[in-house]
């Protein structure tokens, strides 16, 4: 099957789990696994996974909580860039994880595509039991496929969750600014004061948001995007 083939084989997948089979099959892959996330912070959040993993590894992961020690979760679902498993600095705690992962089957390999959506994060990552050497000529080979695979299937994952309707619009970094400090109490004035604006453009900023987040009152348009992860009152708001 060649790459357009490929392509659309996965974009007809009746699910993500299904794309996910038939990409582990054309490239000879042993598992693969799609992560979102929905924060990022001590305890890692990812409420949708779906995975090639055996069942009883599945298992084992939810009951041990291993999503907090899992070094590759963890590294992947704050970077930006794609990158090989070896290049994880593996903490003291998660070496037994790593040695149990092996001991149920999972390959010491692997290779992963952080994915940053609006102000979502996803993790696309494969896992192999081939040779070192042999894994790293596959990466070198596949790795640009990989990553328009990747958002392929994200962007299934998506529509698997929502159908048309995302719920996370696209919101200008100007807008996130004026909801930011909305949430912090502070006047149109003073976010104009702030940011350096009109007072009118920064109430057509906020008006522009509300529309984009189904118009409802500001209180509770600035709770929908504290909900949706658009903003942290307390953290980085840009865009």
């Amino acid at each position: 099957m060649d790459f357009e083939d490929l392509v659309l084989a996965v974009a007809d997948a009746p699910s993500v789990f299904d794309a996910l089979r038939i990409l582990g099959a054309a490239y000879g892959i042993d598992f693969l696994t799609y992560h979102l996330a929905l924060t990022v912070a001590d305890v890692v959040d990812t409420p949708y996974v779906r995975t090639t993993y055996p069942d009883l590894w599945i298992a084992r992961y939810l009951i041990r909580g291993y999503a907090k020690i899992d070094p590759v979760l963890r590294e992947g679902l704050v970077r930006q860039l794609p990158f090989d498993w070896r290049e994880v600095e593996v903490p003291q705690g998660a070496h037994e994880f790593l040695l149990d992962a092996q001991a149920h089957g999972l390959g010491p390999n692997g290779y992963s595509i952080p994915i940053v959506d609006k102000k979502r994060r996803a993790l696309f990552s494969l896992n192999s039991s081939k040779p070192p050497a042999k894994w790293t000529a596959v990466v070198e080979r596949f790795r640009h496929e990989w990553m328009k695979l990747a958002f392929l299937i994200h962007k299934k994952a998506i529509f698997e969750l929502h159908g048309e309707h995302d719920p996370v619009p696209q919101l200008a970094r100007r807008e996130l600014e004026c909801l930011h400090w909305t949430a912090l109490g502070k006047t149109s004035k003073e976010i104009a004061d702030i940011l350096g604006l009109s007072e009118h453009t920064t109430s057509r900023y906020l008006t522009s948001a509300r529309h984009k987040l189904g118009s409802g009152p500001i209180a509770s348009t600035v709770a929908l995007a504290i909900q949706l992860r658009l903003i942290n009152p307390y953290g980085n708001t840009q865009n």
